[in-house]
């Protein structure tokens, strides 16, 4: 899962998950006594639209979770839990008429029930993960997971012959920054400029902080000629890119950057060191420009 969202709103949705996890397990405990012991029905969940009464389904079908619409858990919850609810109703049904459930339509409710409860666990967990694999200040992603997803895209490159290239970028005198200016300063210098640098990507791309006022840009199916002209736009658009500073001051920033093709035969470690002496040539020729590792 990859959400374009922010840390507060990840923090927000899991926190979320769990009240309506809490609602749907009460659900169903309630559920599982009434087809066990028998006792009084609950008339709502035998309303044909009892799967839009429930909390569950005053939260799935309001607006507020539609940013995970587009994730295939998110669409299976309404399925399982529309298929849950009526074999509920058949099955409350029976109790009405003094009869048992059959054993079918018993086990059929039961398992449709905790299949709703591991699905909305499993996108939680995923919702998690995010917080981890996403960087706080920036919202790029962390190193956690960075190499496996570029080891992906190297088989991919070799697969489809299609070349792969690695560009890091460093904030030029980001140091002085810090120290002329504050910490909130470079904070902001990290968090605009890498919302704009994000912005200029590609969907298909990906960034990822690789440590400090240092980032990774892989950049799929692109050959080294190509992402130069990537990587220069990004140069070119963020000198010019003004940085609001807390203390209402405006500040531009600029970085430098090394790009290299990804090696096929070579460990991912190798060609993020090669893109890394690319970096370090344009720093030693001036900053704010690209510089190629062929």
């Amino acid at each position: 899962m990859s959400l374009p969202l922010e840390r507060e709103e990840i923090q927000r949705i899991t926190e979320e998950l769990e009240v309506i996890i809490a609602a749907h397990l009460a659900w169903f405990k309630q559920m599982n006594r009434t087809l066990v012991c028998g006792g009084q029905v609950n008339h709502s969940d035998l309303e044909s639209d009892a799967h839009l009464r429930s909390p569950f389904g005053q939260w799935y079908y309001s607006q507020e979770p539609y940013v995970l619409e587009s994730t295939p858990d998110f669409q299976n919850l309404g399925i399982t839990q529309q298929a849950m609810h009526a074999s509920a109703r058949l099955a409350l049904l029976s109790i009405v008429d003094q009869r048992r459930p059959a054993s079918e339509l018993y086990d059929q409710c039961i398992d449709l029930a905790l299949r709703l409860n591991t699905i909305l666990r499993r996108l939680q967990l995923d919702i998690i993960g995010e917080l981890l694999t996403t960087d706080t200040l920036t919202g790029c992603a962390t190193r956690r997971g960075m190499m496996p997803r570029l080891r992906e895209e190297q088989e991919r490159a070799l697969r489809i012959q299609r070349p792969c290239c690695l560009c890091l970028l460093d904030f030029d005198r980001f140091k002085r920054v810090n120290d002329d200016l504050g910490h909130p300063a470079g904070d902001a210098v990290l968090n605009q400029g890498m919302k704009f640098v994000t912005g200029v990507l590609r969907k298909y791309d990906s960034i990822y902080r690789y440590g400090g006022e240092e980032f990774l840009v892989c950049l799929p199916g692109t050959p080294l000629k190509e992402a130069v002209i990537v990587v220069e736009r990004i140069r070119a658009g963020l000198e010019r890119h003004p940085i609001r500073l807390p203390s209402g001051d405006t500040f531009f920033a600029t970085a430098s950057f090394g790009v290299a093709e990804m090696n096929s035969r070579l460990p991912v470690e190798e060609c993020i060191a090669t893109a890394d002496m690319a970096l370090i040539r344009a720093k030693e020729q001036g900053r704010n420009r690209v510089e190629i590792w062929a």
